[in-house]
């Protein structure tokens, strides 16, 4: 049919759909692709023995004959008298806290005791005795320094060795390990075990922050290991508790979300001990 006007017909209109915005950013990932906050994988550490304490009676030795005249000798003697028996007491008595506080106010009052005697009782016997302790000079040469301070840092030297070869101990996600290179290796798995981290010497912490780790049954009823004398573990306690409370995770499958599930629960039954 002719259009009278001349004009072209209008093209027929078309349905039209609102295109939907792109989204601003990616598909956030499902929930059982999300990782948790990576935190410490593992965490190694050496078991010391005994002899580890006695580092403030070989450095002493090393120090005062530098210090030439700063000192008399007789302060000198009595500085390292009293730091060789700290030490002694460190690696002979497990001195607790309640224990140590006892100590140290059995140790005030006897002072004050001891006072009021010599005062109000004219008791002499006492007052004699420091002044015969005080009249003692323990002169020591600046030769037997040396000698102590050489075969005593050998000594060391070699604990500390030995140490590194021998006692070596790592606590990952998964297992508990000890390293013995001349022995043979051991592994404990991790599954629900309960830690606990002590300290049963007061001077041993004062010294080197050493306590000891404890591995329970998740129980909590059998000692299944127990490393003594590690070093700076008042400090160490932090991470392995971060530890032992994290679980790996890696993306996505149905599978790992059940694994991540388990490790949320036995997480429970994990600590360090702190909590009492």
């Amino acid at each position: 049919m002719s259009n009278p006007e001349g004009n072209d017909p209008a093209p027929p209109r078309q349905a039209t759909t609102a295109a939907k915005p792109h989204p601003a950013g990616p598909t956030p990932p499902k929930p059982w692709q999300e990782k948790r906050p990576q935190g410490p994988s593992q965490i190694v550490f050496f078991s010391y023995p005994k002899y580890l304490y006695t580092w403030p009676a070989i450095l002493l030795a090393v120090l005062l004959p530098l210090l030439g005249d700063i000192i008399s000798p007789q302060l000198e003697g009595w500085i390292f008298v009293v730091t060789l028996l700290t030490v002694l007491m460190a690696m002979g008595f497990d001195l607790s806290r309640n224990l140590t506080i006892s100590w140290g106010v059995t140790i005030v009052a006897s002072v004050f005791c001891l006072l009021w005697l010599k005062d109000a009782k004219n008791v002499v016997i006492f007052s004699q005795l420091g002044h015969y302790l005080s009249s003692k000079s323990p002169l020591i040469s600046d030769d037997w320094l040396y000698l102590f301070a050489l075969f005593g840092g050998v000594l060391y030297l070699i604990m500390f060795v030995d140490a590194h070869i021998n006692q070596r101990w790592r606590i990952s996600h998964n297992e508990i390990e000890h390293f013995a290179m001349l022995s043979k290796d051991d592994s404990l798995g991790r599954g629900a075990k309960r830690f606990i981290t002590s300290y049963p010497d007061f001077l041993e912490l004062l010294l080197c922050g050493a306590g000891t780790i404890q591995i329970y049954s998740a129980q909590g009823g059998i000692l299944l290991r127990s490393i003594p004398n590690v070093p700076w573990l008042f400090f160490r306690s932090k991470r392995i508790s971060q530890i032992l409370e994290s679980t790996e995770v890696s993306a996505a499958t149905g599978e790992e979300d059940v694994d991540l599930h388990e490790g949320q629960s036995s997480n429970e039954e994990l600590g360090d001990g702190h909590g009492g």
